[in-house]
């Protein structure tokens, strides 16, 4: 009854009042049903502590609300309006991924902290993705030693969606940049605070002042495991099928050849400091490059 009774009220019902039939129903269209999201601030109230939870207010005028393209779910939507609070007390302006504070100091103008729990980031002037996009691009470079060049190939080939989709080799580096600012920061517990306005090299450079502790990273902090570190060793073990047209230019090296060991050098290996990083030279995913990968013993 109450089935009935609401499929009345949403005009839903193939029967009129007198009884007779109107017709057969159409399909319900998700696509007229679909929300419309939008991206804001994820406090209601300012987060400074002399501030006593002020409310937020509206700072962008509505007819100035820009619109954007937003990749959620790996599914791009148009015209996303995005909003922004302002605290009228400290000043400080609220995005969906950052917030814009007076500099504490005279000699700089504002502050930019990166908010560790953001949902969605700013990579491109008029493009927004959600943390899902930004963390298949982390693991595609970390996983398969993929460039930002082969990332922006890869997903325009199969995820452009008429053009919509469409992403630069720019907008990949950023959401590979902006992501791992916050898994460091995250995982150190803290919010990265640098000057606001920098270019995105300069903000590399800052992050790895702040969080990089000279090359280590405070959740990988007496860390050691086989994958992150391992003995120095001069050759491999075992070489074989070896051919000769790959080691021209190589014939100081005395590599091991069908399983022999090379006795010359073993005193040297026992001697040698842990291997913390691998240099990669050749051809990955469609582009030459010299990959250097350092292991930082991240944990897994």
């Amino acid at each position: 009854m109450k089935l009935d009774g609401l499929a009345k009220v949403l005009g839903l019902y193939p029967i009129n009042k007198s009884g007779r039939f109107k017709g057969k129903l159409k399909s319900v269209s998700h696509k007229q049903v679909q929300p419309v999201y939008t991206l804001c601030p994820n406090a209601p109230r300012c987060l400074t502590k002399s501030c006593d939870r002020r409310a937020l207010y509206q700072w962008t005028k509505p007819r100035d609300i820009p619109l954007v393209r937003l990749i959620k779910n790996f599914t791009v939507y148009n015209q996303t309006p995005v909003y922004s609070g302002y605290c009228k007390e400290c000043k400080t302006i609220y995005y969906a991924d950052h917030q814009r504070a007076p500099a504490p100091n005279d000699n700089e103008k504002h502050v930019r902290v990166y908010q560790s729990s953001a949902k969605y980031v700013k990579i491109g002037q008029n493009l927004w993705v959600d943390r899902a996009f930004s963390t298949a691009v982390l693991g595609g470079m970390y996983t398969f030693h993929a460039s930002a060049a082969a990332y922006t190939e890869f997903w325009n080939s199969c995820f452009d969606m008429n053009g919509n989709g469409r992403v630069s080799r720019r907008q990949v580096w950023q959401a590979f940049v902006q992501e791992s600012i916050r898994l460091v920061a995250s995982a150190s517990d803290t919010h990265l605070t640098i000057m606001d306005g920098l270019s995105i090299d300069e903000v590399t450079k800052e992050a790895y002042s702040v969080l990089g502790e000279n090359g280590f990273i405070r959740s990988a902090d007496q860390h050691s495991c086989p994958e992150c570190t391992h003995k120095y060793k001069r050759s491999a073990d075992i070489i074989a099928d070896i051919n000769a047209a790959d080691m021209v230019g190589m014939e100081e090296w005395q590599l091991a050849v069908e399983g022999q060991a090379d006795v010359e050098h073993v005193s040297d290996e026992a001697n040698a400091a842990p291997v913390e990083m691998v240099v990669v030279d050749g051809i990955v995913m469609g582009h030459t490059v010299s990959y250097y990968i350092f292991k930082l013993r991240f944990s897994d």
